[in-house]
């Protein structure tokens, strides 16, 4: 037995955790357990992947199998990282089409979250390109899935919490660029009305994602940054020594837990001024992919900064209709507890896949606290908030929501869940009691 948690720190849980590296030990592990939880590189925030008797961890599971050079269409197994697809693809002229904060996701993991990334609103999520899955389903049968081939449990399996079985391989598909650099054009919005304005007027961007300072009032209340990004071509970086630049080597990594005290409300309210400052001006930029996708990824284990207990996030999504008021009383409601938050992420969702996927359309804001009795007071009035305003929560994200909160979010296709593997049950499910509540 191991302790194990998710990549806030919270909650560990004691668990048996097998690493199979072969199909046929795999198959022979499912067999054998009566419940267990499926678990890529354990960057999913809170309980999604992981299970008090069996955490089933498929890291080993990382061989690119066949590449469609012509078609852009890459076949692999499940625990490949896309790290790993940049490190080997982006040289070749392709990059993922979506790509989470974080690169050092598995390709299962980006599947059963359906994660999106900062062109949701013009691209989709990342189940928009997946051509195929293959599945070891309830019966510890392989069986692969699509539009046209199982494709309920297809639709099912994207942003299902792998609940619904156990991802072997996919195929996915990757897009064509010129360059590995980004042209960044960043502007500044003095308050949310102008924020949620400015998104708006530049809908047509590819990327785009605002920092919010959650700690200015009145006429700077919701100020932000939004950083606008779209794929630099060889005309724009002929002056570049590269054309492809390679993934940024760590600045910096935490290689111990560093005590709660240092991240207080002084520290925060000092990097929420300074990071305005020096962003406070209008400009244009060529920067490398990795900065423009992955910042926090230059800084190593970053998630020990919140000290012992660890943090949590709240990420919620609003219906563009009842964005602007629901985001000044989630901002208003943090301000009130003194709970202020180091990192606060907006962006623009555009239609979702439906099911089980967290995205659709409206504005999604993700807000990471430390872990204390306070904070977890807090989030019980922020999953109010949410359900006030008809929005609704990210589970791969989440560690806090509890099942009478859960079924209160009136998402009607959160209850039409009928194909599942009843041996999988994470420690998320066991919460919001999925395995009895929805079949």
């Amino acid at each position: 037995m191991k302790k194990l948690s998710g990549w806030g720190r919270f909650p560990y849980i004691k668990t048996s955790e097998i690493t199979p590296s072969s199909e046929s030990e795999l198959i022979s592990i499912l067999k054998s357990s009566k419940s267990l939880a499926v678990r890529g590189n354990g960057r999913s925030y809170g309980d999604l992947s992981i299970n008090t008797n069996t955490t089933l961890t498929m890291t080993k599971f990382n061989r690119i199998i066949e590449w469609d050079k012509v078609n852009g269409n890459l076949i692999a197994e499940s625990g490949v990282l896309i790290a790993d697809i940049i490190d080997d693809f982006l040289p070749k002229g392709w990059f993922p089409y979506v790509t989470a904060g974080t690169k050092f996701i598995t390709l299962g993991g980006a599947i059963a979250c359906d994660v999106h990334g900062k062109n949701h609103h013009v691209e989709g999520s990342f189940g928009n390109y997946v051509n195929w899955i293959d599945l070891i389903d309830q019966n510890n049968e392989l069986i692969r899935c699509s539009q046209t081939e199982n494709s309920k449990l297809f639709h099912w399996t994207i942003g299902g919490l792998g609940l619904t079985g156990v991802i072997l391989r996919c195929s996915i598909k990757l897009k064509k660029i010129e360059t590995g650099w980004i042209n960044q054009n960043t502007i500044v919005n003095k308050n949310l009305a102008e924020t949620l304005k400015s998104f708006d007027q530049h809908y047509n961007a590819t990327y785009s994602v605002a920092w919010i300072d959650c700690i200015s009032k009145s006429r700077s209340f919701g100020r932000s940054i939004l950083m606008l990004g779209e794929h630099a071509n060889l005309h724009d970086v002929k002056n570049k020594p590269v054309i492809f630049p390679t993934q940024n080597k760590q600045k910096i990594s935490l290689s111990f837990v560093v005590p709660s005290l240092v991240l207080n409300k002084l520290a925060i309210s000092i990097f929420n001024k300074f990071y305005f400052l020096i962003n406070r001006r209008k400009s244009k930029s060529l920067i490398g992919w990795d900065n423009y996708f992955f910042p926090l990824d230059s800084i190593g284990s970053w998630n020990k900064m919140y000290g012992k207990k660890g943090f949590f996030q709240f990420q919620c999504v609003l219906p563009i209709e009842n964005a602007q008021k629901g985001l000044e009383e989630i901002l208003k409601t943090v301000q009130e507890n003194g709970s202020n938050a180091f990192l606060a992420v907006l962006k623009k969702l555009g239609k979702g896949n439906g099911h089980f996927s967290f995205p659709r359309e409206g504005f999604t804001i993700s807000l990471d606290f430390k872990v204390t009795k306070r904070n977890l007071r807090l989030s019980k009035k922020l999953h109010e908030i949410v359900e006030k305003f008809s929005g609704s929560i990210y589970f791969a994200k989440d560690s806090t929501l509890d099942r009478d909160e859960f079924f209160q979010q009136k998402n009607d296709e959160m209850i039409k869940l009928k194909v599942r593997n009843l041996k999988i049950d994470s420690e998320l499910s066991k919460r919001l009691t999925l395995q009895t509540s929805i079949l």
